[in-house]
């Protein structure tokens, strides 16, 4: 025999009981005072814990279709609630929902002129950044090759070899692959970030000292003195030391022609003394030594001159050229970096507006698509949130002609497939309930049938919607799950839920309306040779019909079902001994409330 049906059957015998007492009494027409309260035996046996709610049939999992349109819109055409969307609807793609999309399709005309005009800035920005890359290699591609000329220019002056030791000395590049590696190093310099720029990325500065050698130190502010240089002998020679040669030749030839000229003019004077010649030819060799005379210093100031002005001058002329050159690349790379900069601004803040556009453009479209809602999944079809209260969906109605905002839930269709109950767990209950604990489900639509589920979830506070409006009231949601598939069960069914607590095997047990509660003690009356007792006993576990006595009953006594009032207590009759009972509280409700059992549980 199930324990269900045991405890049924143990209800049913205790109501024959009270009915026959109370039929005895009639027939008897008399009777005390005392004999008048239906008793209950106390019964020992099986007895199953359990808590008894009321709930609303829900699917576990629900698709909600929701307004997408960002502004209020109206309902042209609805679906009529209750529908059954079938596997041929998804397939045809059946509207369900149109919405209202004038305004939609005017906004749509309206930015449309907006986003061509972001797409052309996009393109012309784009292609100046290109353009600017371009223009920025050619900068310095034209500046590199001036430079490099200008220290051609130089290595042609003096030579590779003195090129190179007068640039070590003024720190700059001394020869090409010097001046490379100096590029590149302004190039990087260039496309690092501002905030990175350290002292170890920086190439050579011309502002900075440098160390020489011969011994010699200078910076660009300070003068070199060149004349050390021209004196050097190497491999490859310049202009500078092909006319220093050829000033030197010269004043040398200047200097034979002398010689030659002043002992033929000593020769002449000589002659002229011994009148062997005339006097003309003697004063003709004389002006002619003074014409020899005259260009040997001419050309010895003309080498004294190269030496120490013309040749310095066009040392520091080629030395200033190249600087320069090195200096104008380096403003060339700086300044390309900063119309870079710029290019890329405009390049990047018009590819953002297109993008936003872009964004925009296809929000508009998408929203265009969401004015026409089509089946997708099977199930039945409800208006508005299941979820939500009733006042929720009066306040926000779904028909024709309805505004419905964004977000809004304009229909529910619940998968059939799994369902479950919503209920809410009284406080007094809640310490009882467990996940995973099982169920019996009763729904009203179908009496008699009995169905099987678990408790799924269990919320850890309580509802604060029933608390907003019943301060005093706290219940807990819960969910249960029911097993198995159910063609017949619809959303919105009430049912009746019965959670299994626990089931105790042998246990003295009486009705719940024969326990008083008196200061967090519990008592019963006990029917002791006509005459009630009052005696404290110990309790366990109860559900909604019966409580276990723990201590302080035997099996077979007979308890009141209703608490009497204290005077039929005190009666004993003339003939009978009177007995010394427990004072009795004042009369109490013939059912203790939830919460005081459930406080006295061990």
């Amino acid at each position: 025999m199930k324990k269900g049906k045991t405890i049924k059957g143990l209800v049913a015998a205790a109501t024959i009981a009270a009915l026959s007492a109370a039929g005895w009494w009639l027939m008897s027409r008399g009777g005390s005072e005392v004999e008048q309260v239906p008793t209950f035996v106390v019964q020992r046996g099986p007895l199953e814990i359990n808590v008894l709610q009321g709930g609303e049939i829900r699917a576990l999992q629900n698709t909600e279709v929701k307004s997408e349109i960002e502004v209020p819109t109206k309902i042209l055409s609805l679906i009529p609630e209750g529908y059954l969307i079938t596997e041929e609807d998804v397939k045809e793609g059946k509207v369900l929902i149109e919405l209202d999309s004038t305004d939609l399709k005017t906004r749509i005309q309206n930015h449309e002129i907006e986003f061509q005009t972001t797409v052309s800035a996009y393109i012309d920005a784009d292609e100046n950044r290109e353009i600017q890359k371009s223009e920025n290699q050619s900068f310095v591609r034209d500046t590199k090759q001036a430079g490099i000329f200008a220290l051609m220019d130089f290595e042609k002056y003096l030579g590779r070899d003195v090129t190179a030791a007068i640039l070590s000395t003024a720190g700059l590049p001394k020869d090409v692959a010097a001046f490379e590696k100096y590029a590149d190093v302004l190039e990087t310099q260039a496309n690092t970030p501002v905030a990175a720029d350290t002292a170890k990325t920086k190439p050579a500065d011309a502002s900075k000292p440098k160390a020489t050698s011969k011994g010699v130190a200078t910076t660009p502010s300070e003068r070199i003195d060149f004349t050390p240089f021209l004196e050097q002998k190497a491999d490859s020679d310049g202009e500078a030391q092909q006319k220093l040669r050829q000033l030197e030749d010269e004043l040398l030839l200047r200097r034979s022609e002398l010689a030659v000229a002043t002992q033929k003019a000593e020769a002449s004077k000589r002659l002229a003394d011994r009148k062997f010649i005339a006097a003309a030819q003697l004063e003709n060799d004389q002006v002619t030594l003074e014409k020899v005379e005259l260009a040997v210093k001419t050309a010895e100031t003309q080498l004294a001159l190269f030496k120490k002005y013309e040749f310095s001058k066009q040392c520091s002329t080629l030395v200033a050229g190249y600087r320069e050159a090195l200096n104008k690349l380096q403003r060339t790379i700086r300044s390309n970096r900063s119309r870079m900069a710029q290019a890329e601004t405009r390049f990047v803040t018009a590819k953002r507006r297109h993008e936003m556009e872009l964004t925009q453009r296809e929000d508009l479209e998408r929203q265009l698509k969401a004015c026409v809602i089509k089946a997708t999944v099977l199930g039945l079809v409800a208006y508005g949130d299941l979820n939500a209260g009733s006042n929720y969906n009066y306040n926000y109605p779904i028909e024709e002609g309805a505004t419905v905002r964004l977000r809004q839930t304009m229909l529910t269709i619940p998968d059939m497939s799994q369902m479950g109950v919503k209920v809410n767990v009284h406080e007094s209950q809640i310490k009882k309930v467990r996940i995973g604990q099982p169920v019996k489900v009763r729904v009203d639509a179908e009496p008699g049938k009995e169905l099987d589920g678990r408790v799924a979830e269990l919320a850890i506070l309580p509802d604060s919607n029933s608390s907003r409006y019943t301060p005093n009231l706290k219940v807990y949601p819960c969910t249960i799950h029911i097993n198995g598939y159910h063609p017949w069960m619809k959303p919105g069914m009430n049912a009746k839920v019965e959670i299994i607590v626990d089931q105790l095997a042998d246990v003295l047990y009486v009705p719940v309306q024969s326990v008083e509660v008196d200061q967090d003690h519990h008592f019963c009356y006990i029917n002791n040779g006509g005459a009630l007792e009052r005696r404290e006993i110990n309790t366990g576990l109860f559900n909604d019909e019966f409580i276990e006595v723990r201590d302080g009953l035997k099996g077979g006594e007979a308890v009141a079902l209703a608490l009497p009032k204290k005077s039929e207590i005190e009666m004993n009759g003339p003939d009978r001994p009177k007995q010394e009972a427990a004072p009795v509280a004042k009369p109490k409700p013939t059912k203790p409330k939830d919460k005081d059992i459930a406080a006295a549980q061990p």
